[in-house]
C-alpha cells in the first residue's frame, strides 16, 4: 500500500468528490484514462495525485506500475476561508472558500487484461467445495442447498400431517 496526498487544494470537496468516485476501485491505468477524458478541473488535481502515488509505489516499494489498483480515494475538508461581499444597505454576504485534501491510496494486484477486455479484479476468496472429507468445527450437511430445504419441508408436512390426524380421532 503506498499512498500520495495533496493538502490545501483551493477547490470544494463536493467537486473533487464526484470525479475520485469514478476511479475507486480501478487500475491505476484505467482510472488514469478515465481522468484524462474528464472536462472537470478536479480531474487534474486527482491526475496529479494518482501520478504521485503511481511513481511513490514504483520508486520507494519498488512495485510494477501496471498491476496498480487505486484501492482507497478520499477527500477530506480542510479549514474554510470566509470572505464577505458587500451588499445592499451597508450589508455584507459571507463568501465561503472550501479548501480540500486529496488522498489516494494505490496497492499491487491488480492483473491487467488485452486491450478489448473488461477489467477484473483478482478474486478476494476462493469457494470452497466440499469433494474431500475434512474435519469442522461445526456441522453442517456436504448435500447441495436444495436438498436440504426439501427435507424441512417434508418435516413440517409430516408435523403437520399428525396434527390433523389427532385432530380428526
Amino acid at each position: 500500500m503506498t499512498k500520495a496526498s495533496a493538502k490545501y487544494v483551493r477547490m470544494s470537496p463536493r467537486k473533487l468528490r464526484r470525479v475520485i468516485d469514478e476511479v475507486r476501485g480501478k487500475g491505476t491505468n484505467e482510472a488514469q484514462v478515465i481522468l484524462k477524458f474528464m472536462p472537470y478541473a478536479a480531474a487534474r488535481v486527482i491526475e496529479k495525485v494518482l501520478k504521485s502515488a503511481i511513481s511513490n509505489a514504483k520508486e520507494n516499494d519498488k512495485l510494477n506500475p501496471d498491476t496498480l489498483k487505486v484501492t482507497k480515494a478520499f477527500v477530506d475538508q480542510a479549514n474554510t476561508l470566509k470572505r464577505w461581499r458587500p451588499v445592499s444597505r451597508g450589508r455584507g454576504y459571507s463568501i465561503l472558500k472550501r479548501i480540500s485534501h486529496v488522498t489516494i491510496e494505490v496497492e499491487d494486484g491488480f492483473k491487467p487484461t488485452r486491450p478489448g477486455e473488461k477489467l477484473k479484479a483478482t478474486p478476494k476468496s476462493k469457494k470452497h467445495t466440499h469433494d474431500h472429507d475434512h474435519d469442522h468445527d461445526h456441522d453442517h450437511s456436504h448435500e447441495s442447498p436444495k436438498t436440504e430445504k426439501k427435507e424441512v419441508k417434508s418435516k413440517k408436512t409430516t408435523v403437520k400431517s399428525k396434527k390433523k390426524k389427532e385432530d380428526k380421532e
